[in-house]
């Protein structure tokens, strides 16, 4: 038999608050990451802003780990 994945406890949608607690992180920072374009923009639904937890993994697993060298854009300019 296969291992299989277990359901998340996260909900594949989430408000700006959730999004920024799965992460690790708080609202200011994950709207600062969203205009940085570091993590993608909100879905639309209805009147709501609602970040995919598919975004969000992909930013998380994006995030170099210590040691390594940094993939970022801003290697070799000047800030």
């Amino acid at each position: 038999m296969k291992n299989r994945h277990p359901i998340s406890a996260w909900p594949r949608l989430m408000k700006a608050f959730e999004a920024a607690r799965y992460i690790g992180t708080s609202e200011t920072t994950l709207r600062r990451l969203v205009a940085e374009g570091a993590v993608a923009q909100p879905l639309k639904r209805g009147g709501e802003r609602v970040w995919d937890i598919r975004d969000l993994d992909e930013h998380v697993e994006s995030l170099p780990r210590v040691g390594e060298p940094a993939n970022d854009d801003w290697k070799g300019q000047a800030l």
